[in-house]
């Protein structure tokens, strides 16, 4: 019964390198993880080996059909098939599991189809962030330890001795090993499954801790992978919480698109007619976190943190996620963040949303992107062309010579371009400049020295520099006097280093109202997200908004004032006055609940996303 027994070592061999698997990412991450006694270890590796057991079982039917073969045929075509399997799936591991634990540092979930989004639109930006000489080790890594899987394989069950004896047995024993061979093939689906129970294998399933990290190190990242391809277009079904009738109920409460009445008492009394310019950038990584006013890092944004004093300045903003692409679409379009998706990866859907391009366009204005990257990378361009921006400058604008960052051109150039553009636009047409930064990204090779040996401070410097040098430039300018300059960040991101997904911190960022057509000069402490900045600007425009489903205008005192937030892990959580919520849909748990009114944010959460959801599939 040599087939079946080598049936078993497949199984296991598979088995044992998901556990491996685990405990180099333990190893990379214990700190971070929190692992504290080796029995968290153990529960890790234990609670986890329903996923590992899963992806042994689907790696294993391959082989297994292979071996019921070779009880009836001896060929040296099945030793090649063998072989080639086993090296091409041990590739495949290899590339999930170590980067399941390199992308783990900068994202804080586990993998999942984003890196697949980043591959399809633009291979080449997908690894930007690593130098070359890491680059180049991390593939002669993972070829050495394919190399290594690939010969344990080969040491434990030698294919070119397996197969050719394979002919020497009698009839009935071979009857007898088929037969086995095939009820264990079959028996692989309760493993794929996790059972014979109502109940079938899913991410949360290994969910054990109160730890969402200890959990996460739980999780198979081929299982997760493969679980987020297979249902991230599975929109209607998803976060299905409550009737339609009660997260109506719930949800009308928290929707306020009218146009502000200067007249109701406590809103801000402003309003910019004549259609003044607007210019709207978005910081890459920046937050509260590396600000003065932030209190935990002093000296990084001295420019930024001046412009606070220097219009409306919003100190109890919120970030709606941890990934740009979200944040774009949140800020344009005033779209939270999905839990579980990200719509700029449906351009058919992406490109139907309202935007704050597609409204000033419809009033006259003429509208710009700059983005000094590839703006095909994350469907970035699809959505930027679709929703109002009639003109769009990346990389492919600027000479090769100014293309010296890994992401593309460095902001300070980009400013630069911008200032130049403008000086050429109509004077008696007005504009919006939309801009994403992207010095601050990993690997912070900007050209820049300043006090800070962090690098990634040092890249924030640089951009607050060149911030400062543009603002300077336009007060300078004929146009500032008629302009509205909005400074909002995409995410709290690359500092400090391993960032908590899961503290109310790492949502909090800065939004700076400013130009020459703000004459206040006001702290609002009002909570909103960057879903709300689309109808507020609007608001100040005296545009409607209605279109704008999910955007609140926060200087309007008749608006309900809360943030949101969504990790894309589904979990999502909910911030106001009176409770600060932040729950977990894998497990359905709820991560903290803090505030005068513990729980009173909860069911309004998730009728939030279920209707959001509901939005989305509606487009």
């Amino acid at each position: 019964m040599r087939f079946v027994k080598s049936f078993f070592l497949v199984f296991i061999l598979w088995l044992l390198l998901g556990v491996l698997s685990k405990v180099v990412f333990m190893a990379a991450h214990g700190a971070v993880i929190d692992i504290r006694t080796f029995s968290d270890s153990l529960q890790i590796i234990g609670h986890g080996l329903r996923l590992d057991m899963a992806i042994a079982a689907y790696l294993s039917v391959v082989p297994a059909i292979i071996l019921a073969f070779a009880v009836w045929f001896s060929s040296r075509s099945l030793v090649f098939i063998w072989r080639a399997y086993f090296l091409l799936i041990s590739l495949l591991a290899v590339c999930f599991y170590s980067t399941n634990t390199v992308l783990y540092s900068f994202w804080g979930f586990p993998l999942d189809s984003t890196p697949l989004l980043y591959l399809k639109t633009s291979p080449a930006d997908a690894f930007a962030s690593l130098p070359m000489w890491q680059w180049l080790v991390s593939v002669t890594g993972i070829l050495s330890v394919t190399a290594a899987i690939f010969f344990v394989f080969e040491y434990v069950i030698n294919p070119k001795y397996l197969f050719a004896r394979s002919s020497q047995e009698r009839y009935g024993s071979r009857m007898g090993e088929c037969a086995v061979l095939l009820l264990l093939t079959a028996f692989l689906i309760f493993p794929i499954r996790g059972g014979v129970g109502t109940g079938t294998n899913h991410t949360g399933s290994v969910y054990f801790s109160s730890n969402i990290k200890m959990n996460h190190a739980a999780v198979n990242p081929i299982f997760s992978f493969f679980e987020s391809v297979l249902h991230k277009v599975d929109i209607r079904s998803q976060f299905r919480f409550m009737s339609d009738e009660k997260a109506s109920r719930l949800f009308d409460s928290m929707v306020y698109t009218t146009l502000r009445n200067d007249n109701v008492t406590d809103s801000l009394n402003l309003k910019l007619t004549d259609n003044p310019n607007v210019i709207i950038i978005m910081l890459e990584s920046f937050s509260r976190y590396i600000m003065d006013e932030g209190g935990r890092v002093k000296g990084v944004t001295p420019n930024l943190n001046a412009l606070t004093h220097e219009g409306l300045y919003f100190d109890r903003f919120y970030a709606n996620s941890v990934r740009t692409d979200r944040a774009i679409v949140s800020i344009l379009s005033g779209l939270p963040s999905q839990p579980s998706m990200s719509i700029m990866d449906m351009p058919k859907k992406s490109t139907q949303l309202p935007s704050i391009a597609r409204s000033l366009g419809k009033n006259g204005y003429s509208t710009h992107f700059y983005y000094g990257g590839d703006t095909n990378y994350s469907n970035m361009l699809s959505y930027v062309m679709g929703t109002g921006y009639q003109s769009v400058v990346s990389d492919k604008s600027f000479p090769s010579s100014q293309v010296t960052s890994k992401w593309g051109v460095h902001d300070g150039i980009v400013f630069d371009r911008i200032l130049k553009d403008i000086d050429g636009m109509d004077s008696n047409t007005p504009f919006l400049v939309t801009m994403m930064t992207l010095s601050s990204h990993e690997p912070f090779d900007v050209p820049y020295k300043s006090q800070f040996s962090d690098e990634a401070l040092n890249a924030f410097a640089y951009t607050d520099h060149e911030l400062g040098v543009f603002i300077n430039k336009l007060k300078n300018s004929p146009v500032w006097d008629k302009t509205l300059v909005v400074l909002v960040p995409d995410h709290l991101g690359a500092y400090p280093g391993h960032i908590d997904n899961y503290q109310l911190w790492r949502y909090e960022i800065p939004l700076i109202m400013t130009g020459g057509v703000i004459d206040e000069i006001r702290t609002i402490h009002t909570i909103g997200s960057q879903n709300d900045i689309a109808a507020t600007v609007l608001g100040l425009l005296d545009i409607n908004h209605d279109d704008f489903v999910f955007s609140k205008d926060m200087l309007d005192a008749n608006a309900p004032h809360f943030a949101f937030m969504a990790l894309p892990d589904a979990a999502f959580g909910m911030v106001n006055e009176q409770n600060q919520v932040l729950y977990d849909g894998i497990p359905n748990a709820v991560i903290w609940d803090t505030g005068l009114h513990p729980g009173e944010n909860i069911d309004k959460a998730k009728a939030f996303v279920q209707k959001l959801y509901d939005y989305i599939d509606g487009l």
